[in-house]
């Protein structure tokens, strides 16, 4: 019997990384301004995980689930939905267009964005605590280290991109799952890594916890 959405949200604010290591998330995010927006969370069948104890050697069958914005469903959304709020990130047009959105102690405690398929996440420490981020698009050949150099007056910036380094992803053959939780006042941030197939199903490649720091789960 499929995993009831509603249990697999709070499984997901009560233990990130463990939820991220054992199911696939796909969001498709709003084109709103960042803001609080209304998303559902869907089962979207079968996927794969790695071994907890050999990792990609071993792939385990496991589930999938959709996270779309409210204005992106057509007509009535399925009976075994869940809707829930979050903070939602747009995706920015580049450098040049990119807008900060501080999360701070104030409103849902889960925070995402679209897919990241050669797109890059930025973070940096806010005000009185807070976390700003912000989705950018790679546009003319923009690359992570491109952005590292644009944001060079803000030291403590940290970029997740599509770059085939260790902590990021290679965009040529994986996309990314941007999900934060918020615990305690903390926020936390998970990059989910995925590897698309032709048939539509992805599997999970790795976890990567890339906010207040760069850890790999699991």
């Amino acid at each position: 019997m499929p995993l009831d959405p509603h249990v697999v949200y709070n499984t997901l604010l009560a233990n990130p990384s463990g939820t991220l290591r054992n199911y696939l998330f796909r969001i498709f995010g709003s084109p709103d301004p960042s803001g609080v927006s209304a998303y559902r969370l869907m089962n979207r069948g079968p996927s794969q995980r790695p071994s907890s104890s050999v990792g990609n050697l071993k792939m385990h069958d496991t589930e999938s689930f959709d996270i779309r914005s409210q204005n992106s469903i057509v007509g009535v959304a399925p009976a075994n939905s869940f809707f829930f709020n979050a903070h939602s990130i747009h995706m920015d047009a580049g450098a040049l267009e990119m807008d900060f959105y501080a999360l701070g102690g104030a409103g849902p405690n889960i925070v995402v964005t679209g897919q990241l398929s050669g797109c890059s996440f930025i973070m940096r420490p806010g005000a009185a605590g807070a976390v700003d981020v912000a989705h950018v698009r790679a546009v003319d050949g923009l690359a992570p280290a491109t952005l590292a150099t644009a944001l060079a007056h803000m030291p403590n910036a940290q970029v997740y991109g599509g770059i085939d380094t260790t902590g990021n992803y290679d965009f040529h053959d994986r996309e990314a799952s941007i999900i934060g939780v918020r615990t305690a006042g903390q926020w936390v941030i998970y990059a989910q890594k995925q590897q698309p197939d032709v048939t539509g199903v992805h599997r999970i490649k790795s976890v990567y916890q890339i906010w207040p720091a760069r850890v790999k789960q699991g």
